[in-house]
């Protein structure tokens, strides 16, 4: 894909940072457990704060023992827990000679289960049957998976590829939530817009305009800009300016696919596929970013896939009996 062109867009929102802002989990049932170990000023919890630009450094240039990265997610039935996809951003597993594989339990990772991952971006095809994905570039990496039993706990196994590390591993954020597709496209009328709203300016008496810059751009993730795979950890001098707005609408969507069965049952959201449970609700209505796939048939990392909150609240307009014309807005995240 090129030139951002939308198709059925793909919608991945992180279920931690959902439980985390609503009180089900909290920090400690996110840890570390392994040999290695964080450097000074990074910690396992920083991972999923969402901020890919906010690298984290675990210790492991010649070393050779494995990290695993646990949640335990206190969800004890099998059909609520329904995370189906990891990303993992900024990170430079190319370079260190790192490789990962999804893995769950519901007891104390006696006798986990290895899920069956897919590759969407970056993860050296993907991996079955308890195989581990291996990175062909630094950046990031998006794997979907599926495991409906024995998935109270989520964890990521990393290990190395070759003998030992090639330098120390970093990473900027993790995603540990569920993907939906849209059901169609987005109707003709959308709306794209590029905001500098870091820019302000005055003027002189003698009409001469001055101008300053809070921001105008995205902070980089590590080395390399957002969305960029490369092999090389240089910093490209380059950088895109000005932040992403849309405004799409799409016309007659089944209100099964805009609102879950049963607005107060706990049990129906948490299991739900539609976009008040997966897109309003797991964000809590723009508290926290998602990732947003213009066209889930494309996987062109950099074209294809943005960082964003929703910005504003969606509207629902009634178009036939059980269908729905749905209005979203979404902002870029800086």
């Amino acid at each position: 894909m090129s030139y951002q062109r939308i198709g059925t867009p793909r919608i991945y929102t992180c279920n931690v940072q959902y439980h985390l802002a609503t009180g089900k989990i909290d920090t400690s049932d996110i840890t570390s457990f392994g040999s290695l170990n964080y450097e000074s000023g990074s910690s396992v919890i920083e991972l999923f704060d969402m901020r890919p630009s906010n690298q984290q450094t675990i210790t492991a240039d010649g070393l050779s023992h494995d990290e695993q990265i646990r949640v335990a997610t206190g969800i004890t039935s099998d059909y609520a827990q329904d995370s189906n996809f990891v990303a993992i951003l900024g990170h430079n597993f190319n370079t260190a000679g790192v490789e990962f594989r999804i893995d769950t339990d519901d007891s104390s990772w006696a006798t986990p289960s290895n899920t069956t991952m897919t590759e969407v971006v970056n993860a050296g095809g993907g991996a079955s049957g308890g195989g581990f994905c291996t990175p062909t570039y630094n950046g990031w990496s998006l794997v979907t998976f599926s495991q409906t039993t024995d998935n109270e706990n989520i964890r990521i196994y990393l290990r190395e590829s070759d003998a030992t590390y090639n330098d120390d591993i970093k990473i900027g954020a993790i995603m540990i939530g569920e993907y939906i597709d849209l059901p169609h496209s987005p109707n003709l009328n959308i709306k794209k817009s590029l905001s500098f709203g870091g820019v302000t300016q005055q003027t002189s008496m003698g009409g001469q305009t001055y101008s300053n810059a809070s921001y105008l751009t995205k902070a980089s993730w590590g080395a390399l800009n957002p969305w960029v795979l490369s092999t090389s950890q240089t910093t490209n001098n380059w950088a895109t300016t000005g932040r992403l707005h849309y405004d799409m609408s799409f016309s007659y969507l089944a209100d099964s696919d805009v609102f879950p069965l049963k607005h107060y049952n706990v049990g129906e959201i948490a299991q739900g596929n539609d976009l008040f449970s997966n897109l309003m609700m797991r964000t809590n209505g723009g508290h926290t970013p998602f990732i947003l796939q213009l066209d889930n048939s494309i996987t062109t990392s950099d074209d294809n896939f943005i960082m964003c909150r929703l910005d504003g609240e969606p509207s629902f307009t009634q178009s036939a009996p059980n269908y729905w014309d749905v209005d979203l807005k979404i902002i870029e995240e800086f």
